[in-house]
């Protein structure tokens, strides 16, 4: 029995891959400076008698900025000590890229998901080729709810020349814990299809990248299903070949 799986929900042509670099940095004080200069006496000074005068002597100069110095000093130590505990050493983290998936060839074809994927991707190329997004029979592949979405996905493949069907190989099926179905594989995303105007555009430099489909229940046929969205996969494509056929 599969284990429904939550939904996921990056859009097609998003980024991909995520290395994400997380760097902390300690804390440091303030530099204080260590003593003020000290006026030179002139000659002219009125000398100072050792014997008390009763009165209480005004701070000097020096000594109130010695006063003030250490007075700053002490929580900018206090700071800087708090600042060090609290702040991580320098890390870092990666995320992988997940190692390639295989599957026995003609193990999925008979899975009625991967079917309905397979007509959609036959409709698209056909209607990309015409120029048309209200094609009826690309229409009859996907719910309905999701075609102004697919049509922005695949908005500068609708006018260019398709010599067969979109290029999909699919390598995961998977029913998601919302009931939508998950078909997971790689697509050729890049070099297929041909710019009908001009004559020095045509397949070449074929592409490979992992596109996820989501799929929902034919409201008409429970045993059938359409096309609602297509997301990137989260596959390693690398080894993964691609067929290409003719119409």
């Amino acid at each position: 029995m599969t284990t429904p799986l939550p939904r996921r929900r990056w859009r097609l042509l998003t980024a991909g891959v995520v290395l994400p670099l997380v760097l902390g940095a300690c804390g440091t004080s303030s530099d204080v400076p260590e003593s003020s200069p000290t006026a030179l006496a002139s000659d002219d000074a009125a000398p100072t008698s050792a014997e008390p005068t009763g009165e209480e002597s005004e701070p000097t100069t020096q000594d109130a900025t010695e006063e003030e110095d250490a007075e700053q000093e002490s929580p900018a130590d206090d700071e800087g000590v708090a600042a060090e505990d609290d702040q991580p050493e320098t890390w870092a983290t990666f995320t992988a890229e997940p190692p390639p998936v295989s599957v026995e060839a003609g193990e999925l074809e008979e899975d009625p998901r991967v079917q309905a994927v397979v007509r959609f991707n036959e409709a698209f190329a056909r209607a990309a080729t015409a120029d048309d997004p209200r094609d009826e029979e690309w229409l009859a592949t996907l719910d309905e709810s999701g075609h102004d979405a697919l049509v922005e996905v695949f908005e500068e493949e609708f006018g260019r020349a398709y010599p067969g069907p979109l290029p999909y190989a699919p390598l995961q099926v998977t029913e998601l814990e919302d009931g939508t179905w998950s078909v997971q594989g790689c697509m050729v995303t890049d070099g297929f299809s041909a710019d009908p105007s001009r004559s020095d555009d045509g397949m070449q430099g074929l592409e490979v990248s992992s596109i996820e489909y989501s799929l929902v229940t034919d409201p008409d046929d429970e045993e059938e299903y359409l096309v609602e969205a297509l997301y990137s996969g989260a596959l390693n494509c690398s080894t993964t070949e691609v067929e290409t056929r003719s119409w």
